[in-house]
């Protein structure tokens, strides 16, 4: 008799960790490089409540959604003029290299300042690695500053060190954190000779805002609906039972 109550209960769970992944999609909407997040859902099947007559294999069982993960949309975003020098955006599937106190962590967002100590580093202040794993560092005088395609920094024609550009074999297996970096399990490999550093750019967030409003307007519709499923379900067990009542 629980069934309907449970199976509502269930589409309304997962609609809701979909609303927060939605919802996370569009205050990220002008975040350099951020790419949208997916909400990954499976079905269970677990035995009937209260049917202890009915037969069958499959007759006595009911099926269940659940949310069980996401997966990064790996499109890649609009590219934005800046015509900052230390502004940088990845062409093809590669990451930048930063180093933090924890170890190496990998990005997309290409926003580099420079700080005190001459380090190109990103807006957490974790310094921009070379191929050779160091910190690429600008003397403090240099006037005209260059990134070419293949990531060579050179400032006033002297060579700095070249920018290091990785991938990974599974993309969706990197672990999201803060500020725009991801956690690898795995090392990675060099990116392909194929993937370019365009100066004075910087990649955009792929998110489409109008699509992830129109899914958060039908995912609130939807949730609605399974409350109204719920609320019917709670009258008519009300109805029974005191009629019931009466009855008795």
């Amino acid at each position: 008799m629980e069934n309907p109550t449970y199976l509502a209960l269930s589409n309304q769970l997962a609609l809701r960790r979909q609303m927060e992944t939605v919802a996370n999609n569009i205050a990220n909407a002008n975040t350099t490089g951020f790419r949208a997040e997916r909400l990954l859902f499976a079905s269970y099947l677990t035995p009937k409540a209260g049917n202890p007559g009915v037969g069958g294999d499959g007759a006595a069982q009911v099926a269940f959604v659940e949310g069980i993960g996401t997966y990064r949309d790996l499109r890649p975003g609009n590219m934005v003029k800046t015509e900052a020098p230390l502004d940088v955006a990845i062409h093809g599937n590669g990451y930048f290299v930063v180093e933090t106190p924890v170890g190496n962590r990998y990005t997309r967002d290409g926003n580099f300042r420079l700080d005190g100590q001459g380090r190109i580093t990103n807006a957490e202040g974790f310094a921009l690695l070379d191929q050779n794993g160091q910190a690429i560092r600008i003397p403090a005088n240099a006037q005209n500053i260059e990134i070419t395609r293949q990531g060579e920094v050179v400032a006033d024609a002297q060579r700095l060190g070249r920018i290091q550009l990785v991938q990974f074999p599974d993309d969706q297996a990197l672990r999201r954190l803060g500020g725009g970096l991801y956690a690898a399990d795995v090392d990675p490999i060099p990116a392909d000779a194929r993937v370019e550093t365009h100066q004075g750019l910087l990649e955009g967030s792929n998110v489409v805002s109008i699509t992830e409003l129109t899914t958060m307007l039908d995912i609130t519709r939807r949730y609605e609906s399974a409350q109204r499923i719920i609320d019917s379900e709670h009258e008519r067990a009300r109805r029974a039972i005191e009629r019931l009542a009466r009855v008795a």
